[in-house]
């Protein structure tokens, strides 16, 4: 369970990073918009993975064993 919780702020951290990153940088109105969404919704399947891995159920891709 506390590994799942370190994957998920690890994750939040990447994405409002990354986030905070495009704004900051003044990137174009198109492409700052593409990579903010891509970035949310990258953070999201990673959320959603974790989340079945700590339920059990099989995921279709790998991510780092969460211990219960």
């Amino acid at each position: 369970m506390v590994s799942a919780l370190v994957y998920l702020l690890v994750v939040a951290a990447i994405a409002a990073l990354v986030y905070w990153a495009v704004d900051a940088m003044q990137v174009p109105e198109p492409i700052n918009r593409i990579v903010k969404v891509v970035t949310v919704v990258i953070a999201v399947v990673v959320v959603i993975l974790v989340v079945l891995q700590l339920f059990g159920l099989a995921t279709p891709v790998d991510v780092p064993p969460v211990t219960q």
